[in-house]
């Protein structure tokens, strides 16, 4: 139970982080996430607070590889296997053995192959840190491409580097020819059971793709189950398992660009659900640095002042080494970079060596240190594991402050005020061409008139307490009015209090206050019941038809007394300060009367006229690119609303 609480706090952490970037974008997400961590480091219950390695592995780094394998473009991979190769393979091991002999120098205590253990786990680079870290400047696309494609391989190198230098610490021995065979094995193996496994996972969720009209309830969690399988098959077989779901992952997005428009509804599902995991899972590793890193330095002060500085020092130098290496590896031409002259050259290559962020996956290597090895503790593992933590907040502290100064600010492609601009300009277009093409159905027309008019930005925000205490008016007067025709015996008693409960139990779903809510509850009660309303339709009872008869007619004409009444209330007391408002119940009342009110023929009628909409506004939008200056960002968000407006729609069981 008490991990089960750990780590729901740690979600509520995550979660409150993202909201809080989305108001302050200024500073990165990472750090709102690991000051968050921070803050949770101090409850009681994370004093002691650890995390299986190997489950960490399995349930986070696992699923966030796959998932990055899957978003990356394979004809990149194939048009930057050179750089990738060069920075992934030969600057990872190269920057593991400078790093390893550098650091057995100045700290002489730290024997050199756990000196090596520690070059491994620093050396891996993580493309999500680096997109928080640039989410606000305009990074040249081909180095943030190298960026992302180095990441998804390095981490491999980083991983085998580590095994290797733990066994040669466990036996004492170390042959450079049998490691790397051993690197080699492990390496290429992954990436082979990878490729055979994504395969034949993709041709299981193809068959059912194409003999099921509705699969995605077994796609979706196939997909989902697809990272673990493959880790735990390729770490049974003893080889990479970041590899192989790596690999596994590639192979699934050159298939799902492939059956894009033969499953639409299954990529929608399965591109939302992934977007809303691997940034979950993201923030969860950067929360848990957030909350061992301050416990660790309590540690480390406590033990040993002098020792605490020399292990910052440390970290220090190793990520100035690491900057320098990716640096004079970039400006030497061993990765190719855009570089028009020695002045752009220069920039990009301090861009590609800054940008070298370590994150998720230096963090999930250092916490699989084991604790005993040959039934000793691990020495100098808090040491390690500190170092690694404080190269991590300097590789996302130092690009912060520094890519400023060679990067442009990225300006906005648009603004919210622009967008609802044009948006509205669409809607018009489209309500003012349904108009001229002059449709026999009216009701059709004018109900898709107003679903069009709900696609609008919204310029005026409703005040959320007015709408409430306006919808609890209109229901008032709503259920008075249907009472006075069943006093006059115009529908029965039964039907009248089944339409009024009807409706409001409809109400509830729109106001969100819980005390307006029971207000609500209580005015209706009242007047359904009340004492005098009693007398009356006892002494009527006789004459009353039985409870339900023609229920559907009478629904039918209370719906209209109803409505009418409201519409006639809401147009006399709509002034300029309760504009918002007023529409906000309106458009409720409005849909609702449509509702209850369309015949089979006229919603038939309401969907052609809807779609014939939606070409007007995609053909609205195709013009204003050509005949204004409207950014291809501006054009694919209008799109975006266009289709996903469209498609709720078209599945929408109302």
């Amino acid at each position: 139970m008490e991990l089960f609480l750990n780590i729901l706090l740690l979600i509520a952490a995550t979660i409150t982080a993202n909201i809080i970037y989305a108001l302050f974008s200024q500073i990165p997400l990472a750090f709102y996430q690991i000051a968050l961590g921070f803050l949770l480091s101090w409850l009681p219950q994370f004093n002691n607070f650890t995390l299986n390695p190997e489950l960490f592995f399995l349930l986070i780094i696992a699923p966030l590889m796959f998932n990055e394998g899957q978003n990356t473009s394979y004809l990149s991979l194939r048009k930057n296997m050179k750089s990738i190769f060069s920075l992934a393979i030969v600057l990872a091991i190269l920057t593991i053995v400078i790093v390893g002999w550098f650091l057995n120098w100045v700290w002489s205590a730290l024997p050199l192959a756990l000196a090596f253990c520690l070059a491994a786990i620093i050396t891996p680079t993580d493309a999500v840190a680096v997109s928080s870290i640039t989410a606000n400047f305009e990074v040249p696309p081909k180095v943030m491409e190298t960026l992302e494609t180095e990441s998804l391989f390095n981490d491999a190198s980083g991983l085998v580097a580590l095994n290797l230098a733990l066994a040669a610490f466990s036996t004492g021995k170390f042959s450079v020819i049998s490691s790397s065979e051993n690197f080699l094995v492990v390496f290429v193996g992954g990436v082979v059971v990878g490729l055979i496994l994504g395969i034949v996972l993709v041709v299981v969720q193809t068959f059912f793709q194409r003999h099921l009209f509705d699969a995605a309830a077994i796609t979706l969690p196939f997909n989902v189950m697809a990272p673990f399988l493959v880790y735990l098959v390729a770490e049974e077989c003893h080889l990479s398992g970041i590899l192989a779901v790596v690999a596994a992952g590639i192979v699934h997005g050159i298939y799902k660009k492939r059956l894009r428009l033969t499953s639409t509804t299954n990529q929608v599902v399965l591109t939302t659900t992934w977007d809303i995991l691997s940034s979950l899972l993201n923030g969860f590793v950067f929360v848990l640095l957030g909350v061992t890193l301050p416990r660790n330095m309590i540690d480390l002060a406590q033990a040993s002042s002098l020792h605490f500085s020399v292990l910052l020092w440390s970290a220090v130098a190793l990520y100035i080494i690491m900057i320098l290496l990716r640096f004079v590896w970039a400006w030497g031409r061993m990765v190719k970079l855009p570089a028009a002259n020695a002045t752009e050259r220069w920039r990009n290559s301090w861009v590609l060596s800054l940008s070298g962020v370590h994150g998720t996956i230096t963090l999930a290597m250092a916490f699989s240190l084991p604790l005993v090895v040959r039934q000793h503790l691990l020495p100098f593992r808090t040491d390690l594991i500190f170092v690694a933590e404080t190269v991590i907040v300097l590789s996302l502290l130092v690009p912060t402050f520094l890519l400023p100064h060679l990067l442009d600010r990225q300006k906005d492609a648009f603004t919210i005020h622009e967008f609802n601009r044009v948006l509205t300009q669409m809607v018009d277009y489209a309500i003012n061409k349904l108009r001229s093409n002059d449709h026999q159905n009216s009701v059709a027309l004018n109900h898709v008139i107003t679903l069009l008019n709900t696609q609008r930005g919204h310029h005026e925000h409703a005040n959320l307490r007015k709408v409430a205490h306006l919808f609890q008016r209109t229901q008032s007067l709503e259920v008075a009015i249907i009472n006075d025709y069943a006093l006059n015996n115009q529908v029965s008693r039964e039907n009248a209090r089944r339409y009024n409960f009807k409706q409001l139990a409809n109400l509830r779903r729109v106001i969100a206050n819980p005390w307006l809510r029971l207000k609500l509850w209580w005015r209706v009660i009242r007047l359904i019941f009340s004492k005098k309303r009693k007398i009356v339709w006892a002494q009527r009872q006789q004459q009353q038809q039985p409870p339900n008869a023609d229920y559907a007619k009478d629904m039918q004409r209370m719906e209209n007394w109803g409505y009418h009444a409201v519409m006639k209330y809401l147009r006399r007391i709509r002034t300029k300060a309760n504009r918002s408002e007023i529409h906000v119940v309106r458009q409720y009342y409005e849909l609702r009367h449509h509702r209850i009110q369309q015949s089979v023929t006229e919603d038939e009628n309401e969907r052609e006229l809807l779609i014939e909409a939606f070409q007007y506004e995609y053909y609205f939008v195709q013009h204003a690119v050509q005949t204004e200056r409207m950014s291809p960002e501006l054009v694919s968000a209008l799109n975006e609303k266009i289709s996903t407006d469209q498609f709720v729609y078209m599945t929408s069981d109302d």
